[in-house]
C-alpha cells in the first residue's frame, strides 16, 4: 500500500501550537521527512495558509519547497474574496501549485468565496485543479451552485465538514443534521471529504480513538463511499493532540477491505494528483513517487 497525506501544513517558522512552539518539535520539514519514510507516505498534499499575521508568506515557502521536493503537492492560500493580483492562478500553477485552500467559517465568507470562484470556473476547471476546503457547515450550505460548475476540479472538504466539538458521542441521526449541508453535496462527483482533524470532534481532544468522530465518518462512508475520502494526518497542528501513528488508523475503517483501505488512505489522492498532471498547463513532470 502506497500511503498519500491529503491534509498537512508546512511553516517557515514552524506551527506556533498550543505551546507556542511546534509540537514537531524541530525542523518540520525535517520531521515530516522521516515521518513519510517510516510510514510510506509518497506523495502529500500541503495546505497554504495565511490567514493571520504571522503565517504571512506561507504560499512563497511552500512554492520554493515544492521546487526541491517532488513529493510535495502545495495548494496556495486564497482569501475568500481572492487574491487580489488578477493573474495570481497562472503564477502559482507555474510555481507548482496543484490547487488552492479557502478556510470558510461562515455563510458571508462562503458568499464572498463563491462569488470569485463564478468568475475562475473555466481557469480552475482547464487545469482539473484540486480544492481544500476548511468550510463550516454553514458555509457548506452556501456554496452547493459554485462548486456544482467545477466538475473539473477535485474538492476536497477537510476535517470530516468541521462537525464542531462534540462532548459525547452524537447519534447518526445527530451527526446527519450537522452535516446535512455536506452530504448534500455527496450528488456532485467530483466532491470528496477528507478524514482528518478527528481529534477537533472529540473532548478531551487527546481522547484517541475520538469515538465521537465515528458517528460522521460512518455518515460519509454512507454517502461518498470509499472513493471520495481522503486521509489527512493534519501535520503538525495534529501532534498537540496526539502522535503521528495515531493519525495513521482514524476510527470507522476497520471495516473496510483492504481494496477500499487503500483508496482512502492514498489511492484516492494519487488519482487526483495523476489527473491535475494530466491538465497541467506548464507539463511539469509528475513526481516520483520512489522513497
Amino acid at each position: 500500500m502506497q500511503r498519500a497525506d491529503a491534509h498537512l501544513h508546512l511553516f517557515a517558522a514552524g506551527y506556533p501550537g498550543r505551546y507556542g512552539r511546534s509540537p514537531a518539535g524541530g525542523d518540520e520539514l525535517a520531521v515530516y521527512q522521516g515521518l513519510r519514510r517510516e510510514h510510506g507516505i509518497v506523495r502529500s498534499l500541503v495546505i497554504g495558509y495565511e490567514g493571520e499575521a504571522g503565517f504571512a508568506g506561507n504560499n512563497r515557502h511552500l512554492a520554493s519547497l515544492a521546487a526541491a521536493h517532488d513529493w510535495i503537492a502545495p495548494v496556495a492560500y486564497v482569501p475568500p474574496d481572492g487574491p487580489t493580483d488578477g493573474d495570481s492562478l497562472d503564477r502559482w500553477w507555474s510555481a507548482g501549485f496543484v490547487g488552492i485552500a479557502a478556510y470558510l467559517a461562515d455563510p458571508t465568507s462562503a458568499d464572498r468565496f463563491g462569488d470569485w470562484l463564478a468568475r475562475h470556473t473555466a481557469a480552475l476547471n482547464s487545469t482539473a485543479a484540486l480544492l481544500s476546503l476548511n468550510a463550516t457547515p454553514a458555509a457548506t450550505d452556501r456554496l452547493g451552485p459554485a462548486l456544482a460548475a467545477l466538475d473539473g476540479c477535485t474538492i476536497l472538504f477537510s476535517h470530516l465538514g468541521l462537525p464542531g466539538t462534540q462532548p459525547v458521542v452524537p447519534t447518526g441521526d445527530e451527526a446527519r443534521e450537522i452535516l446535512t449541508p455536506l452530504t448534500h453535496l455527496a450528488r456532485l462527483p467530483h466532491v470528496g471529504v477528507k478524514i482528518s482533524g478527528l481529534y477537533a470532534v472529540s473532548e478531551p481532544s487527546h481522547g484517541y480513538p475520538h469515538d465521537a468522530a465515528r458517528p460522521f465518518v460512518e455518515l460519509l462512508l454512507t454517502h461518498f463511499g470509499t472513493r471520495r475520502l481522503y486521509w489527512g494526518s493534519d501535520f503538525p497542528p495534529s501532534l498537540d493532540h496526539v502522535s503521528f501513528a495515531q493519525t495513521l488508523h482514524p476510527v470507522g475503517l476497520d471495516e473496510l477491505s483492504a481494496a477500499e483501505r487503500d483508496d482512502v488512505l492514498g489511492a484516492n489522492l494519487l488519482r487526483a494528483l495523476d489527473q491535475r498532471t494530466a491538465s497541467a498547463p506548464t507539463g511539469r513532470p509528475a513526481a516520483d513517487r520512489q522513497m
